[in-house]
């Protein structure tokens, strides 16, 4: 059986759509096992812990997306100068990363 050859943009689209994929589950882990955290947070600990840089201009629109899609919520905490936005992984959040898992072990079953 042949491969269906494929156009290099609908490579390219299938590639963003996964690492925005991963970088949203990334996420939405972070925010379960770091609840009442940043951007900011996101992006330092992913600095310390593997070395490189998130761009902030990456994170922040991916969070007001979750954010309209309520799959997490925000606060803002105005103890801080400037005032800082706090995130927290909603109900919908955890049913979220629950679709990831069964998208990932389906991907994993035909290994």
């Amino acid at each position: 059986m042949r491969k269906k050859k494929t156009d290099k943009g609908d490579e390219l689209k299938i590639s963003k759509k996964w690492i925005k994929s991963f970088t949203e589950l990334y996420v939405l882990l972070f925010f379960k096992a770091n609840p009442d955290s940043s951007g900011y947070d996101i992006c330092k600990f992913v600095e310390l812990e593997y070395g490189f840089k998130i761009s902030y201009s990456k994170i922040y629109p991916l969070l007001s997306e979750l954010e309209k899609k309520e799959v997490i919520s925000v606060k803002e905490d105005a103890s801080k100068y400037p005032p800082k936005n706090i995130y927290r992984l909603t109900s919908e959040g955890e049913r979220r990363i629950g679709e990831y898992k069964e998208v990932f072990m389906k991907f994993l079953e035909g290994f």
